[in-house]
């Protein structure tokens, strides 16, 4: 108890005062925290005072050294490296196309996880009201497409091989960081949990391309130099309303993580894209409809959507190069947005 009061000491001095733990130290209190082991309001202290301070390099690998010491890893289902994508944010201005892209890689053979939060966790939609933001979960629109969660890792591993795409709760993989995440709800603040769930992955450490996506543009060099340090391949970029799927008006600067070295991939668009896909409102229904409707052809995958997708089939093994991966898209969707 001792060590996490001289803990909190040091890092709860304000954005200006406070001091960073060694990796060591960050391995021990995220251990401690992930095994129950921190009283509550402990727990609480720590998660403001690293909202506050935010968390240096050196204390995000001790925070992922103790999470991969808890668990159980899903071998590659194949040659391929699967792609993996955090989703705990939801969209509220505009559609979520997270399981848009999702299943655009999978229609291209990539295996895809996309990890977040247990349905049962997600609030129901409210009656519809033209005045109300309602915030639309990528665990929804898979569910309403008919694809089903994993209540285990085995379960992930037998999904991705019938069909190529797994969703995975957060319950169902690591509960310990599943009660420390409750603690959004909690405080209404959210804190260094939300930067590990989006550098996390269920492979062996290099068997998996993170899709990272980050909202303050501070955190998109943090995140470069974290996965070039870990040696872990991953696409970094800024965000859609925290989700990782690239902005469909337009597309942000996207980063490749590979072999210990960060580079840029694809520049951003300097200009709105010129033919607009007519996107959905943002609710479950017309989403689900509007993914189902690109998949089959009725409309055009979004340009930035298929840039995206571009990289990723890059990086995955699936394409040699990135004329080979924007050929591969077009043989597979009749239509792409200019």
């Amino acid at each position: 108890m001792n060590s996490w009061k001289s803990y909190l000491s040091r890092v709860a001095r304000g954005r200006d005062h406070a001091e960073d733990l060694s990796r060591k130290e960050a391995e021990a209190l995220f251990t401690a925290w992930l095994e129950g082991a921190l009283p509550e309001l402990v727990a609480g202290a720590f998660w403001v005072a690293y909202r506050i301070k935010g968390e240096s390099l050196e204390e995000l690998q001790g925070f992922h050294d103790a999470l991969r010491g808890h668990l159980s890893l899903l071998s590659r289902p194949g040659r391929l490296l699967p792609v993996v994508f955090a989703s705990y944010n939801g969209t509220r201005r505009r559609a979520n196309l997270l399981p848009l892209l999702a299943l655009t890689l999978t229609r291209c053979g990539v295996p895809v996880v996309v990890h977040g939060p247990d349905l049962t966790t997600v609030p129901s939609p409210p009656s519809p009201d033209p005045m109300t933001e309602t915030t639309v979960y990528s665990a929804q629109i898979f569910e309403q497409l008919g694809l089903a969660s994993a209540s285990n890792l085995a379960e992930v591993d037998t999904l991705l091989h019938l069909q190529g795409f797994a969703y995975l709760p957060l319950s169902a993989w690591l509960p310990g960081l599943q009660r420390i995440f409750a603690l959004r709800e909690s405080l209404g603040i959210r804190s260094s949990v939300h930067t590990l769930l989006k550098i996390l992955h269920p492979f062996a450490l290099h068997e998996a391309v993170v899709c990272a996506a980050v909202t303050h543009p501070p955190y998109l060099q943090r995140l470069q130099e974290f996965f070039s340090l870990t040696g872990i391949p991953a696409l970094c970029f800024r965000a859609t309303e925290g989700e990782p799927f690239a902005n469909p008006q337009r597309r942000p600067d996207l980063f490749a993580c590979q072999q210990g070295s960060a580079k840029l991939l694809i520049t951003k668009d300097e200009a709105p894209t010129s033919q607009l896909t007519d996107l959905p409102e943002n609710t479950v229904s017309a989403t689900s409809t509007f993914t189902l409707g690109v998949l089959t052809g009725q409309y055009p995958l979004p340009r930035p959507l298929a840039e995206q997708a571009a990289a990723l089939l890059l990086m995955s093994g699936r394409c040699s190069d990135l004329a080979s991966a924007r050929g591969l898209l077009r043989h597979t969707f009749s239509r792409i947005a200019a």
